[in-house]
């Protein structure tokens, strides 16, 4: 009978004390709410900025992976930043397989005249093209590598503003039969790209 009676004091001794305690816990946090309610505001504000840093690094993987290929050759956007840099991975060339990767960016054709290894290259497929951009390639020598360039002015080459860059650019694989890749390049920069790219004028080709 007293082992029945010492229990149940027991089980009321406990029950006031987490009454008091969770009574103590809920006066303590009303009577910090200075710094109780900043620090739930922070963890708030952190958790927040976690969601949106994974949110940004799954778009940023996204367009990664939007790979365009064409057998052994690959270029990995559809569409690029004016002043962007472009990579191009080469993967396997077959060991007797020998040529150039060719990019040809938007202008007037006339100045792929006289240019014998555009030859043998569907003049309907370079039409308002010309070259910016050949890659020498051997398998023989080299089965994989990876380039990368950023379009930009060049007086030298008859790139004189960025007139020249905007648009659709073919990539060309001469001395195969791989199907060309396309893609273009924006009208506008990168946001943060404060870089001025300004017409060049009366110097080398401009």
């Amino acid at each position: 009978m007293n082992t029945i009676h010492n229990k149940g004091n027991c089980r009321k001794h406990k029950k006031q004390f987490a009454v008091r305690f969770l009574d103590i816990l809920i006066k303590n946090i009303f009577v910090n709410s200075k710094i109780v309610i900043p620090i739930i505001i922070g963890i708030i504000i952190v958790i927040v900025g976690i969601i949106a840093i994974t949110n940004q690094e799954t778009t940023e993987e996204g367009a990664e992976v939007q790979w365009r290929k064409s057998g052994p050759f690959s270029i990995e956007k559809y569409e690029y930043y004016l002043g962007e840099k472009i990579f191009l991975n080469v993967n396997y060339i077959p060991k007797e397989m020998s040529g150039e990767v060719i990019f040809f960016r938007p202008g007037d054709n006339q100045m792929n005249k006289n240019i014998d290894e555009l030859k043998e290259i569907s003049e309907e497929l370079i039409t308002k093209k010309v070259k910016y951009l050949g890659i020498k390639f051997d398998g023989e020598n080299k089965q994989n590598f990876n380039r990368y360039f950023e379009p930009r002015l060049n007086e030298w080459a008859g790139v004189c503003s960025t007139n020249d860059l905007i648009g659709e650019w073919v990539v060309v694989f001469s001395g195969t039969s791989y199907e060309p890749i396309h893609f273009t390049v924006l009208d506008h920069k990168m946001p943060g790209d404060t870089r001025e790219m300004e017409p060049i004028v009366g110097v080398g080709k401009c």
